[in-house]
């Protein structure tokens, strides 16, 4: 499926953006040759092909990836101007950039695709609403957009950095490691690999709540129903983790599963950033439904914590605007951290289309 952005770009520019500008960036880096470390060039080469693949889309960013490669090796890896490797362990620096070049590509990829679905069904609604209700959803679909862009950079920051260093110590030809140290790095490599893939699960649940916006099934569940499966979809994260209930209400009108997913965020981060008891609260309070999450700070990540930042949260607003409510995040004086969701019980203007959870 060809994406809108690639089809407003020209050939020449498409051959200017994947061709030409690698060439040239691996001929400034050239000089630094150098002082700079291998890391250090697939880094900034990495940064062009994220690049690339936001304003090209995933197929010209793979291309880019590829050249990229090619260009490391012919210019930054001895002996320099052939494409032979005499070091086997430069291989691994290649493998592993080659697989984050396509695994961006792809990862821009998806989201350009969801959002073109998401855009198929906002057109469809907005159809039937007028200009005016329109214009107000695609400023609100832009700015999702805009903020899951935003955290998803930041948060594969750190897991990519660690991979290449990782990688890079395990190819540097001056460095010897013994077993036990080849271990550790390939652990590290292993830990942050599955970091990248919980990172890309939460976008797929990002992009899920996005795409049911047009079919939000509202109808009476338990709550003790969606505590129990946000639990599940955590699993082995909340494991050894102690749970403090309180419910002032048994029965809900809520989506079930955008509820669910919206919760299971909040359990997660709460683990991330603080420490137990975990304490769940939920009660209805001036015609208004409130779920929480309550647990103590860590001291030295407080300031993490207010920031309120990450997928987690652009999911769990996502969720409450679907449901006319709103989501909020604070550190109390106590130390303790409270994620709150709000939704009054009884929504209007709501559709309720039929919808077969998968």
């Amino acid at each position: 499926m060809k994406n809108r952005s690639a089809q407003r770009v020209s050939w020449w520019q498409l051959v200017l953006l994947t061709l030409v500008m690698p060439v040239v960036i691996a001929l400034l880096l050239l000089p630094a040759r150098v002082m700079a470390t291998t890391t250090d060039v697939v880094m900034l080469q990495l940064l062009w092909v994220t690049w690339v693949a936001q304003y090209a889309g995933q197929r010209w960013a793979i291309i880019c990836t590829f050249i990229s490669v090619l260009l490391l090796n012919f210019l930054f890896v001895e002996p320099y101007y052939t494409l032979f490797v005499h070091q086997g362990n430069y291989l691994i620096t290649f493998v592993v950039m080659l697989l984050l070049g396509i695994f961006i590509a792809r990862l821009s990829g998806r989201l350009r695709f969801e959002l073109v679905r998401a855009k198929k069904h906002l057109r469809q609604r907005q159809l039937l609403a007028g200009k005016a209700r329109q214009a107000r959803m695609q400023a609100e679909l832009e700015h999702s957009r805009a903020m899951m862009l935003r955290s998803l950079s930041h948060d594969l920051r750190t897991p990519l950095a660690t991979i290449m260093g990782a990688s890079s110590m395990l190819a540097e030809q001056d460095v010897t490691l013994t077993a036990e140290q080849i271990r550790e790095q390939a652990g590290h490599i292993y830990r942050q690999a599955s970091l990248l893939n919980a990172h890309f699960d939460k976008v797929m649940e990002l992009s899920r709540v996005q795409q049911m916006q047009s079919s939000v099934v509202l109808a009476a569940h338990s709550i003790n129903d969606i505590i129990s499966a946000a639990i599940a979809r955590r699993a082995m994260l909340l494991a050894e983790q102690q749970f403090e209930i309180q419910l002032a209400a048994a029965d809900i009108i809520a989506d079930a599963t955008l509820l669910e997913i919206a919760l299971a965020n909040m359990l997660e981060n709460a683990v991330k950033y603080g420490k137990p008891p975990l304490q769940i609260t939920f009660m209805r309070q001036a015609g208004n439904y409130r779920l929480q999450v309550i647990n103590p700070v860590v001291s030295e990540r407080k300031a993490q914590r207010d920031s309120s930042s990450g997928l987690g949260t652009a999911i769990c607003k996502a969720v409450m605007h679907l449901h006319q409510g709103h989501f909020t995040a604070a550190v109390a004086e106590n130390g303790y951290f409270t994620a709150s969701l709000s939704w009054p019980e009884h929504p209007l203007d709501h559709e309720q289309p039929e919808r077969t959870d998968v």
